[in-house]
């Protein structure tokens, strides 16, 4: 039998980055496709409102994934926790900024399905552990 090698750091946080970035995928399409249920089914107001929820919550998410994985080399320990930090804040920004825009620009808006959008979005975090090994 051959002994499993240790995987090096950078082989380690490329799997990480791939599984991260394949999980935001998946609560794209995810988003994507309940919306165009909703709105073939309901209609087109309920379906747009439920993606624009689901944007508004996995944009910011992307943002925060590429603070922090986003970067080409090996980080020292002091400069990955500011990652997280600045992109914790940026995420926060973000959603705040999202969230204004959305309920000042877009009119018509069904305010019940853009918040099952949102909830769907950040609910789907449960299926993370499935998706990042």
């Amino acid at each position: 039998m051959e002994a499993n090698k240790p995987l090096s750091a950078s082989a380690m946080i490329s799997a990480k980055k791939k599984a991260v970035f394949r999980f935001l995928l998946l609560q794209l399409m995810l988003t994507f496709f309940v919306s165009l249920g909703i709105f073939y089914i309901v209609n087109g107001l309920y379906g747009y409102s439920f993606l624009l929820g689901g944007l508004t919550s996995i944009l910011p998410n992307v943002y925060m994934a590429w603070r922090v994985f986003g970067h080409k080399r090996i980080l020292p320990a002091k400069e990955v926790v500011k990652s997280f930090y600045r992109g914790e804040a940026g995420k926060l920004v973000l959603t705040v900024l999202l969230l204004s825009l959305v309920f000042i620009l877009v009119k018509p808006l069904a305010a019940g399905s853009f918040f099952a959008g949102f909830s769907l979005a950040i609910l789907s975090h449960w299926l993370s552990p499935a998706v990042i090994r």
